[in-house]
């Protein structure tokens, strides 16, 4: 008799939500996923000969997809996106909010209901900028209040929860004028802050870009600093028992890809896939006589690797 309840059990429960999840699985452009080498996402889709593509973003339920397309020389900077529908990706059209600004750099809030991006008026610095869903599609553009936008250059807005984010500024008070991480909080019934992250994290050269894990086990930034492969390096730290940061690692690891031997190259934009699996970033190269800026993307197994090796105790004598 229990058998037969199991069995049963089987039909009505565990197969059911085998076929949900496979139906709801995310779907990369049909994509073969990346080990832990380094790949163009999408190339011929997302990642263009012919266009310099930068940051991307995912929905969380994986049916939409924003991302930053640039101008030779950084001369324009606009938002494309597509959606799922039927279970096919829809033309790649400049987002409304887009059209005839300067705007990148989109991230979604957690709740899917909030699309935060840079937004750069002419002659003047970047601010954060939102955008709201509504029955009619997004609303008007809203800049997000002191103390994150200020007079200076503030960019890279990510929510890590509901009360936490983290954002890039060159603002007063950092430890240079190129640009640091700070971390925001909002506690009920309290103002907003934003505080710098320590010296640990920033450096004196520019550190930018944030990618946070959900429950903020580790941070991966863009940073300048002495020592890298190229103009600019992935890094990665780990959150520590006493709430403090590891030292910042190189994320280049085994040939894997993600920062390589190019002093033209400028590895940005970390942003990671809804389902955790990825990591995706952008790769720009450019000289005097040619540009190029594509999506890259690996498994986030790397991340793991590098936090053992983080964490490995200490032998001692």
């Amino acid at each position: 008799m229990k058998s037969i309840i199991r069995y049963i059990f089987l039909l009505l429960f565990i197969i059911p939500m085998r076929l949900f999840a496979q139906t709801n699985a995310i779907d990369y452009f049909g994509q073969t996923p990346p080990g832990d080498s380094a790949v163009v996402f999408a190339p011929g889709i997302i990642s263009l000969p012919d266009r310099l593509q930068g940051k991307i973003s995912f929905s969380h339920d994986g049916k939409e997809f924003y991302f930053t397309v640039w101008g030779t020389k950084f001369s324009s900077c606009k938002i494309y996106y597509t959606k799922r529908v039927n279970n096919t990706w829809t033309e790649q059209v400049e987002a409304p909010f887009s059209i005839g600004h300067f705007c990148g750099e989109p991230s979604f809030s957690i709740d899917g209901n909030k699309l935060y991006f840079d937004y750069t008026p002419k002659g003047i610095l970047p601010n954060i900028l939102m955008v709201q869903r509504t029955p009619q599609g997004w609303s008007d553009p809203q800049e997000l209040p002191s103390p994150i936008n200020s007079d200076h250059w503030d960019a890279c807005y990510l929510e890590v929860s509901d009360s936490i984010a983290y954002f890039t500024s060159n603002r007063p008070g950092g430890f240079d004028d190129k640009g640091d991480l700070y971390r925001v909080r909002r506690l009920s019934g309290q103002p907003v802050q934003a505080d710098k992250l320590d010296t640990t994290v920033n450096s004196t050269s520019w550190d930018a870009c944030p990618c946070v894990a959900p429950d903020e086990s580790y941070l991966i930034f863009t940073s300048e600093r002495p020592g890298g492969h190229g103009n600019s390096d992935l890094y990665i730290v780990f959150k520590k028992q006493d709430g403090g940061w590891t030292e910042p690692v190189n994320m280049e690891r085994n040939g894997s890809g993600i920062n390589i031997n190019n002093k033209y190259t400028n590895e940005t934009d970390p942003s990671l896939s809804p389902d955790g699996r990825f990591l995706f970033f952008s790769r720009h190269t450019s000289t005097a006589t040619s540009e190029q800026e594509n999506v890259y993307w690996v498994s986030t197994k790397i991340i793991d690797d590098i936090k053992k090796e983080v964490f490995k105790p200490r032998i001692t004598k």
